[in-house]
C-alpha cells in the first residue's frame, strides 16, 4: 500500500467515524463489570468507476457479531432480503413497460435503529482509547444480530 493510499484509507475511516458521532451511535463509558464486550474491525473497499480507476475509498466499521450470545446480547435475528427471481421479475417488467429504474446507495442505512439491549463494544483500532473504556452502542451497527430487527 503506497502512502497516498494510506492517507485515503485514513480519510475514509475519519468519514465513517464522523457519521457515527453525528448519528449518536455510541457513548464512551468505563467497561462495566460482568458484561461481555463485542469486538469490531474495519472493512475496506475500493469502489471503481466504469474505466476501472479508483472512484472512492470506503471504510466500514463492523461488529464481530459471532461473539454475541443469544438471550444475553440478542433474542432473535431477522434480515429482510429479496430473492434474485424477484429482482429479475421486476427488471423484466420495467423493460416490458419502459419504466425508468433508479439505483441508490443509502449511506449508513442500518445505523438508524435504536438498540433495546445493552451492548458494549471495544473501541475500534485507530481511535483514542482511554484506559478501561468501551463504547456502549446506542444504535445498531453493521453485523450486529440486531442490525435490521424491528
Amino acid at each position: 500500500m503506497s502512502c497516498p493510499d494510506r492517507a485515503q484509507w485514513r480519510a475514509a475511516c475519519a468519514e465513517e467515524m464522523e457519521q457515527f458521532i453525528c448519528q449518536n451511535i455510541f457513548n464512551m463509558v468505563p467497561k462495566p463489570e460482568g458484561h461481555k464486550v463485542v469486538n469490531c474491525k474495519w472493512v475496506f473497499k475500493m469502489k471503481l468507476g466504469p474505466d476501472g480507476q479508483v472512484k472512492c475509498y470506503k471504510a466500514c466499521l463492523i461488529a464481530k457479531e459471532f461473539s454475541q450470545v443469544e438471550g444475553i446480547n440478542f433474542n432473535e435475528t431477522y434480515l429482510p432480503v429479496v430473492s434474485h427471481s424477484t429482482v429479475w421479475t421486476l427488471l423484466a417488467l420495467a423493460c416490458a413497460n419502459s419504466w425508468h429504474i433508479h439505483q441508490m446507495d443509502v449511506k449508513l442505512a442500518f445505523l438508524n435503529r435504536d438498540l433495546k439491549e445493552e451492548i458494549y463494544m471495544k473501541i475500534p483500532p485507530g481511535q483514542d482509547r482511554p484506559e478501561g473504556h468501551v463504547w456502549q452502542l446506542r444504535k445498531a451497527l453493521y453485523s450486529l444480530k440486531q442490525m435490521s430487527q424491528e
